[in-house]
């Protein structure tokens, strides 16, 4: 469950306040406001942790407003921690010194590549993560009023991470659906000024998810795309003053690195292959910046467009620290196994909706989004749902709520009925939590298993294993192809397990995925292949077997 925080034990702390060990804290300064703008004004802040003055952070302070400064640090260290402001265009913010004290607390921390397995993520705290994603790119827009209570239902569905537009949307114009313009950061005709209305939206936002749901972490999409499939987001961006274009990143960086659940992305669903040279330039910009400004280090990757590979691998790519996706029907973890030779993580950032078009959405999308996920995690990354992408609509609530795609043209609909992509997704999170496994000692691996009945291709079982001493094996049991995929009814699913290469005695059990019932199937001989049928007939399932 999520973990429910005190009032007076907030994430986010401030003043002489106490704050939490992988929590934010803040230093509020009065500046002068009244200056031409204040955007322009640089203060910087030096927090040394109890640690001294060796892992001392200096971050900019960030204007808030009136005669408002603010400076944030994510608590790395529990002790008495210093800070100090520094402004050569402001005497109001030079030279103020503050100290505050942070104490331990459960708090997970940002997210990394795993230490021992790069291929897969780890918070600071030295747990593994399980991304489970879900699709919320208006999450920080004001006109969504039931964030909180889509918020609790994603979390109830098993949901760890989220991904979302930074100030309330996924485009700086219509792009298909006119309230995606929501992630201008700008004021109207002046990119030297912020629209305040909506980081300060956000922040709020952020706060809330970070006191309430601090194990929610959100893929944080920070610009918006100029008209989709051309390459006119990287022209909007060179067209921009070098001074507005470092400005807007530096204030980024300043209000929202210290935020512990966020990892960034650049942008999403552009074109940035070859054939869109300022578009790649603008990634590469911002890519670059970030990485060597950010003082904590986010995981940072750009969205590239449906079917194309992920353009960001080359030798001046070092700032990439996760590999993000996009396909269609990926029902077989394919498109992830294709970077299998890259140490990163791969994430299918989007793969269908359930809700988008009916020519294209799943058929049976609660078979569909458990099988997407469970080939995804196997396949030694992750992957995304997709509900209604353009609203924030709680998922219990969505069969009274009628819901319009928005997309111009022979695309738009209305649709009338609930989602339930998600149905079956608690009990993956159940199964790995409960039986403390960790994908990080797992290695994908096909070749170990196979179906007795000869279902091959996307349909055929997908494995991982733990060396020779643990494996996991998903059956999808399918009929149909893509988005007609679906559980065949008549068929109980049959594996033949290679354990040649594993002598001794392995217990057996199945596990019925979509609804998490788990089942003793004894044990099972290595030394040889071995075939094994499912207790339930018409069901897709995991066989997982560990040695004695």
């Amino acid at each position: 469950m999520s973990q429910e925080i005190a009032p007076c034990e907030s994430n986010l702390t401030t003043g002489e306040q106490i704050a939490r060990r992988w929590g934010v804290h803040e230093v509020v300064l009065a500046g002068n406001g009244h200056v031409d703008n204040p955007f322009g004004t640089l203060c910087t802040v030096t927090f040394t942790p109890p640690s001294g003055p060796a892992h001392a952070v200096t971050v900019y302070a960030f204007y808030d407003g009136g005669d408002t400064w603010r400076a944030r640090v994510y608590v790395t260290e529990a002790g008495r921690w210093r800070w100090r402001a520094d402004s050569i265009h402001d005497r109001k913010l030079n030279g103020v010194e503050g100290a505050f004290t942070a104490v331990p607390s459960t708090l997970r921390g940002m997210l990394r590549p795993h230490a021992r397995n790069p291929k897969q993520w780890m918070t600071d705290d030295g747990r593994w993560f399980l991304n489970l994603n879900d699709t919320a790119y208006a999450l920080f827009r004001a006109s969504e009023t039931a964030w909180q209570e889509y918020v609790a239902d994603a979390w109830r569905q098993g949901i760890t991470s989220l991904r979302a537009g930074c100030v309330g949307g996924a485009a700086w114009d219509d792009s298909g659906s006119p309230d995606m313009l929501d992630n201008y950061p700008w004021l109207p005709d002046d990119h030297s000024r912020f629209d305040l209305t909506k980081f300060q939206m956000t922040d709020a936002r952020l706060t809330w998810l970070l006191n309430h749901y601090p194990e929610i972490y959100i893929e944080f999409i920070l610009f918006g795309l100029k008209e989709w499939g051309q390459d006119n987001t990287g022209l909007v961006w060179q067209e921009l003053p070098p001074e507005a274009r470092v400005r807007t990143m530096r204030y980024m960086l300043a209000r929202w690195a210290a935020f512990p659940q966020l990892f960034w992305l650049i942008v999403n669903d552009i074109h940035a292959d070859e054939g869109f040279p300022n578009n790649q330039a603008f990634v590469r910009e911002v890519g670059e910046y970030v990485a060597a400004h950010d003082p904590w280090h986010h995981l940072l990757s750009a969205g590239p467009k449906r079917f194309m590979p992920f353009p960001f691998l080359t030798s001046r790519d070092k700032w990439v620290s996760f590999i993000h996706i996009e396909h269609a029907y990926d029902l077989a973890g394919d498109e992830i196994a294709r970077y299998a030779p890259y140490p990163l993580h791969t994430f299918l950032g989007e793969d269908r909706y359930e809700q988008d078009r009916p020519r294209l959405d799943p058929l049976h999308p609660c078979y569909y989004f458990r099988r997407l996920f469970w080939a995804a995690l196997l396949s030694g990354g992750s992957a995304s749902y997709g509900g209604r992408w353009r609203r924030i609509h709680p998922y219990s609530q969505t069969a009274t709520i009628p819901y319009n795609t928005g997309w111009i043209g022979e695309d738009n609909h209305t649709y009338t009925t609930g989602l339930h992509g998600l149905d079956a997704v608690p009990h993956i999170k159940r199964f790995f939590v409960t039986r403390g496994i960790e994908l990080w000692r797992f290695q994908p691996d096909d070749s170990v298993a196979a179906d007795v009945d000869g279902a091959t291709g996307k349909d055929r079982p997908k494995a991982a294993r733990r060396g020779h001493d643990e494996y996991l094996i998903y059956h999808p049991n399918a009929c149909g192809q893509d988005r007609e995929a679906d559980v065949d009814p008549q068929k109980t699913a049959r594996l033949r397990v290679a354990l040649e290469d594993a002598p001794g005695t392995f217990r057996v059990e199945w596990y019925r995925v979509v609804d998490g019932v788990a089942q003793d199937g004894g044990t099972v001989e290595g030394g040889a292949r071995r075939d094994l049928t499912a207790p339930w007939p018409g069901h897709d399932v995991v066989l997982r077997l560990v040695r004695e």
